[in-house]
């Protein structure tokens, strides 16, 4: 018996996938560089549109005996299109000057830290989630107001970390993994001597299944801020903490979350300042953050050690910059002292704000306004 109901979805996902092409085509407004972005797109959804035909033209379209496999094929596809709709499509049709002035400010870092790629990121100033990356989508979302300021900017060199992260994710994985889990196997066969409690044995699966899973490419996107534009980012992050959550040492043993906790992602940060060298703003940053710590209610429990020891957290920053510098990412110490060099500027601002803090507002909104003619030059945004 044929299913009425999942034969009309999925003709109704195809006319889908149709109307979305149709909207692509329409965007002849955007800039000349975006035509790459709007034909991969379309192709995409041709491909899926081609693909959900050939479920519709199967002569046992909605037959029962196949119908669970049919269903599995129509939700592969029916997330594929919901991906690309509420994604890269949507971005494209709100296109406004805010995403286009960050789309141009993206092109250039990725050019002068020498990030190829066959796409640059296309990003949303729309962000509900602060600073975020979809890798796959090759979007980058910021929040509404960043255009005006600079001492967050920092934040989006770590959300492309993401990008860069997902094409040399086994090299920085392989390595690292095997020097991860002897040194959990280690701990684990040092705390089973000491106490036979199966709870023990259980929270370090749980910790070296969430470094696996989620901690090393937070980590390695922290690593890879650092090594582009240095200090900026240590400083921006320390900002960040100073509006978050206060538990700064959460997750610890036994706990698990979708990132590693802030004071351990401090530390994986000046840690990776100390491998480039950089002692005096290992000093400056950490002497502030000595203080911000000491005046909040935190404290790390008994077991926190276990999660993210400073010899981990080292070979990690080891296998980043190797990897880093193999593929050609130009460090943050190797730019040209320039305002037009964006890894300069951010560390730039930072010191700016230093170096007078009342006064920084207005030296930010000039230099803004500035970047933002240079950027936009000769386009109708």
């Amino acid at each position: 018996m044929m299913s009425q109901f999942f034969c009309g979805q999925v003709m109704l996902l195809l006319k889908r996938c149709h109307k979305l092409i149709e909207h692509l085509k329409d965007l002849n407004n955007l800039p000349e560089e975006f035509k790459l972005h709007i034909n991969n797109v379309s192709t995409e959804l041709e491909k899926l549109a081609y693909d959900i035909e050939e479920i519709i033209n199967d002569p046992d379209f909605g037959v029962e005996i196949l119908l669970k496999n049919q269903i599995n094929s129509y939700r592969r596809y029916a997330e594929d299109v919901n991906i690309l709709e509420t994604s890269k499509i949507t971005l494209l049709y709100h296109f406004n000057r805010k995403d286009y002035y960050f789309y141009k400010f993206a092109k250039l870092f990725c050019e002068q830290v020498n990030y190829s790629c066959e796409e640059y990121p296309l990003i949303s100033t729309h962000s509900s989630d602060y600073f975020s990356a979809l890798p796959i989508e090759n979007i980058i979302n910021i929040p509404l107001c960043e255009d005006n300021f600079l001492l967050a900017i920092p934040d989006f060199v770590h959300e492309l970390g993401h990008l860069v992260y997902n094409y040399y994710e086994t090299e920085i994985t392989q390595p690292f993994s095997k020097i991860l889990c002897k040194y959990i196997k280690e701990q684990r066969d040092i705390l089973k001597n000491k106490t036979p409690s199966k709870a023990y044995q259980n929270h370090f699966k749980l910790l070296e299944q969430t470094w696996l899973q989620e901690y090393i490419v937070e980590f390695s996107c922290d690593i890879c801020a650092t090594y582009l534009v240095g200090s900026a980012y240590g400083w921006s992050h320390l900002r960040l903490l100073l509006e978050s959550d206060p538990e700064i040492y959460y997750p610890s043993f036994g706990q698990e979350g979708s990132h590693p906790a802030d004071e351990a992602r401090m530390r994986a940060i000046l840690l990776t300042l100390d491998e480039l060298g950089d002692s005096e703003q290992v000093e400056n940053i950490t002497q502030e953050w000595e203080y911000f710590k000491l005046i909040l209610v935190d404290s790390p429990d008994g077991e926190y050690e276990y999660c993210y020891p400073n010899e981990i957290l080292r070979q990690l920053a080891k296998q980043v910059i190797k990897v880093w510098e193999k593929v050609g990412l130009v460090p943050y110490y190797k730019q040209p002292d320039s305002k037009e060099n964006l890894p300069f500027l951010m560390r730039n601002a930072w010191q700016k704000f230093h170096d007078n803090p009342i006064e920084y507002t207005k030296w930010e909104t000039k230099t803004v306004t500035e970047l933002q003619s240079v950027l936009l030059k000769n386009t109708s945004y």
